[in-house]
């Protein structure tokens, strides 16, 4: 898909929804699968302990089969909105006895403990939700720019940890994004052809 910068990022975003949505739920969910056995099967997955991913929304790939692929010494995490806005993001262990509540966007998170709350830089993998990528690993989210603000430690600091992994489909794909000074960029991306590093 061939992209002008100026072209307005909320049109890109429509256009970009548009063409998620327009795989089928079977497609969705095969696809989604496909992914996880991919990134299961990566030393990625295999060298993380704390590992975060999302709830999918609105034709999101679909993460949740990766913590089939898991052993017992693996911790996953949720996301949650921070109470601090400048932080974005806070993550929740998941558990089988987790309990759910809806955020202001209507996107499920824990309920728990505010001392159970782990804050990005502990997390050793992230699994990113997104509408778009392109080759050098830049990301279009949805703009509320909640994993930028958590993440934004990795612009400024040479820390390898967390490594955060775009999850999407192939055709998410786009040759190019206009990356923003505060955008911070993939490690890697996970699609249906396989893991691609940045």
């Amino acid at each position: 898909m061939k992209l002008n910068h100026k072209e307005d990022k909320h049109q890109l975003r429509n256009q970009l929804l548009q063409q998620r949505k327009s795989l089928s739920k079977s497609q969705q969910k095969q696809k989604s699968k496909q992914i996880a056995l991919h990134l299961a099967h990566s030393s990625l997955f295999n060298n993380a302990t704390n590992i975060a991913f999302y709830l999918s929304v609105n034709s999101e790939a679909n993460p949740e089969s990766v913590k089939t692929h898991s052993t017992s010494n693996k911790q996953f995490y949720l996301p949650v909105l921070a109470d601090d806005e400048k932080q974005g993001l806070l993550f929740a262990p998941l558990n089988d006895d987790s309990q759910f509540k809806n955020n202001k966007f209507s996107i499920p998170e824990p309920v728990c403990a505010p001392n159970e709350l782990i804050q990005g830089d502990q997390l050793d993998l992230v699994l990113m939700p997104l509408l778009g990528f392109d080759k050098k690993g830049n990301r279009l989210g949805m703009g509320g720019g909640f994993y930028d603000r958590c993440f934004a430690f990795k612009n400024i600091s040479n820390v390898e940890k967390p490594v955060l992994v775009g999850f999407a489909y192939d055709c998410q794909e786009v040759d190019t994004l206009k990356a923003e000074d505060w955008d911070v960029g993939l490690d890697f991306v996970v699609t249906e052809s396989g893991v691609r590093s940045f």
